[in-house]
């Protein structure tokens, strides 16, 4: 969960006497709960009540993480791991407390890669094969100025970088 997004609905919940032990919750009377709401992003949740009519989502991992390291989870730059990449394993062996840097490199290699492809396609102008249409246009003699205006690039330095730079979209 990233660093930004702090509340201390995890502290409450501890305060309140509720546990994660082997990554199930217990409420404070020893009761085995089985949470099966999930935020949107794929991480198991439980509520709270905080006040009269005020009840609030505690991520099970962020409890965990609490309970094994104590107000540090709430220090700057700070995330809370799960190391299998796993939202859903939430044993106390399997989260760590990290930077964004550590919460990526847990994700093996091949599915970072099929992250960052996804997320550049979104960012990418052009297709795979509208780039080779590029490179072939320029190596057939064409200025930058012409290709610019035909491919409708507005500068010479993302031409340039189209060009130049081999990068990788797909296996």
């Amino acid at each position: 969960m990233p660093s930004d997004i702090r509340n201390d609905d995890e502290k409450a919940a501890y305060e309140k006497g509720y546990r994660i032990i082997d990554g199930e919750v217990y409420n404070p009377s020893g009761v085995k709960l089985n949470p099966t709401s999930t935020s949107p992003s794929g991480y198991i949740r439980f509520s709270v009540s905080r006040g009269r009519r005020n009840r609030v989502g505690v991520f099970i991992h962020q409890l965990v993480a609490y309970q094994k390291y104590g107000d540090k989870v709430y220090e700057s730059g700070i995330q809370v791991r799960h190391l299998d990449g796993n939202r859903l394993n939430n044993c106390e062996s399997n989260i760590l407390l990290g930077t964004q840097s550590d919460n990526m490199m847990d994700i093996p290699s091949d599915d970072r890669k099929a992250y960052s492809v996804h997320a550049a396609s979104h960012l990418r102008k052009f297709t795979d094969q509208e780039v080779k249409e590029i490179r072939e246009f320029h190596r057939q003699g064409n200025p930058y100025s012409v290709v610019m205006v035909k491919y409708n690039i507005s500068s010479k330095g993302s031409l340039h970088y189209i060009l130049n730079v081999e990068y990788q979209t797909s296996k």
